[in-house]
C-alpha cells in the first residue's frame, strides 16, 4: 500500500530497517544495515540488563524530574552540572524544541550537505531554512555563513562531527562563531552525536562552555555510539536560564521509564566504551583499505565509523548501487537525497570484518557489471 502522505523531498533516514524489510521480503535480522551509522556491537550489555530489571516498572509513568539521570549525564559529559540538562526523546527533541522555542516567524542557517531534520523542524513551525554551502571538502565557510546572519536569524545548526563526511570542525571555529552570534541574539546549535567516535573529542566537545556563552546549546544521544535507536534518549545542554525557558516548550513525558534506566547503565560501562572504540578504529582502517582498492571510489577521511564516498564513474549511480545491493540483503545509504549532494554519493557505516569484507565483494560484483 502506498503512503499518501509520504512528501517527494524527504524520505527515510538511513536505518529503516522496517521498511527495507517490508519492500525486499528479508526478514529484518537478516538485513545488513551499512546505512545508519549504528555501533555495529549492539546495545551496551549492561543497558540491556537494566531494561531487563526495571520491564516491570513500566505500570508507572515515567519519573518527571529524573534527577539521578541528570547527574549522571553531567558527571558523564565533565564540566556541566546537571542544571544545564534537558532531556529528550533522542536527538530529534532538542532539535524540534530549539525551533519550537523561535517559532514562528524566524531564519535558520543550515550549512549544508547535512541532516534533514534541521530543516524540517524549522519548515514545521513556519520558520525559513537559509543554506549555507560547505566547501568541497565539508570545511564550514565561516565568512559565508556569517554573511548569511540578519535581524531574522535566531538558529544555526552544526554537526560537528559532521554527517554525511565524518569531518570534524575545530572547538575554536566553533567558539569563534559562537561569540560572533552571540552580538546578535543568534544561538549556535551544535549536534554532537558522533563526538564519542573520535578521539579528539575531549579536544572537541564545547559542551563545558554552555556556561560562558548564554547563546550555545549542544545536543547529544545515546543512538549511535552506544547502539541503542530503538530507545530514544538524547539531551540538550546549555546555559542553565536557557534550560529554564526550554522547559517550556519541552513535551511532557516524552522520555520512557525503560530509557531512563537504560541510560544511565549505558553511561557507566566502560568496558563497552573502551570496547566500542578500539574495535571501530581497527574495522574503520581496514574498511578503508578495501574501499580504496576499488579504483571508482574517492573515500572522504572521517573521525566517527561511517565513510562518506564518491563515485567518481559516471556509468555508476548511488541510487543504482543501493538497489543492487538492496537484492542481495545490504542497505547502504544514497546519499543523493541530501541537499548539496548528487548520486555520485553514498555513505557506509564501519561493521564487523567479516561484514565489511562482504560488503566490498558485493560491490566488487555488481560494478563489474556494470563497467
Amino acid at each position: 500500500m502506498s503512503n499518501p502522505c509520504k512528501k517527494r523531498r524527504f524520505v527515510s533516514h538511513g536505518g529503516d530497517v522496517w521498511g527495507f524489510s517490508r519492500k525486499y521480503g528479508i526478514p529484518i535480522d537478516n538485513v545488513l544495515d551499512f546505512s545508519a551509522p549504528i555501533n555495529f556491537l549492539g546495545a551496551s550489555p549492561k543497558a540491556v540488563e537494566a531494561i531487563k530489571s526495571v520491564a516491570q516498572k513500566v505500570k508507572f509513568y515515567p519519573d518527571p524530574d529524573p534527577r539521578e539521570l541528570k547527574s549522571e549525564i553531567a558527571e558523564y559529559v565533565g564540566g556541566i552540572e546537571p542544571n544545564n540538562v534537558i532531556i529528550g526523546n533522542g536527538s530529534i527533541e532538542p532539535i524540534y524544541m530549539i525551533a519550537d522555542f523561535f517559532a514562528p516567524d524566524f531564519e535558520a542557517i543550515i550549512p549544508v550537505p547535512s541532516f534533514s531534520e534541521y530543516e524540517k523542524a524549522t519548515l514545521r513551525v513556519h520558520g525559513s531554512p537559509i543554506f549555507s554551502k560547505l566547501q568541497e571538502d565539508f570545511s564550514m565557510n565561516m565568512e559565508s555563513i556569517k554573511k548569511a546572519t540578519n535581524e531574522k536569524t535566531r538558529i544555526i545548526f552544526i554537526c560537528n562531527p559532521h554527517s554525511p563526511s565524518g569531518k570534524l570542525y575545530s572547538r575554536d571555529n566553533i567558539l569563534e562563531l559562537t561569540e560572533f552570534c552571540d552580538k546578535k541574539n543568534i544561538v549556535v546549535c551544535v549536534d554532537e552525536n558522533y563526538m564519542e567516535f573520535t578521539e579528539l573529542g575531549p579536544k572537541t566537545t564545547v559542551s563545558g562552555y554552555v556556561e560562558n556563552y548564554k547563546n550555545l546549546f549542544v545536543i547529544k544521544s545515546l543512538s549511535k555510539f552506544f547502539g541503542m535507536p530503538g530507545v530514544r534518549f538524547g539531551f540538550g545542554i546549555a546555559n542553565k536560564n536557557f534550560i529554564c525557558e526550554l522547559q517550556d516548550v519541552r513535551q511532557p513525558w516524552s522520555i520512557n521509564l525503560l530509557a531512563v534506566f537504560a541510560t544511565r547503565a549505558a553511561l557507566k560501562d566502560t568496558e563497552f566504551i573502551s570496547k566500542t572504540k578500539k574495535t571501530i578504529a581497527a574495522e574503520k582502517t581496514h574498511l578503508v583499505e578495501l574501499l580504496n582498492s576499488i579504483s571508482c571510489f574517492q573515500v572522504f577521511p572521517s573521525v566517527t565509523n561511517f565513510l562518506l564516498v564518491k563515485i567518481i564513474d559516471k556509468r555508476i549511480s548511488s541510487t543504482m548501487l543501493r538497489e543492487k545491493l538492496a537484492k542481495e540483503g545490504i542497505l547502504i545509504r544514497d546519499c543523493s537525497t541530501f541537499v548539496g549532494l548528487d548520486n555520485s554519493y553514498f555513505r557506509v557505516t564501519v561493521r564487523s570484518f567479516d561484514q565489511n569484507n562482504l560488503l566490498i565483494d558485493n560491490l566488487r560484483k555488481e560494478i563489474k557489471k556494470i563497467i
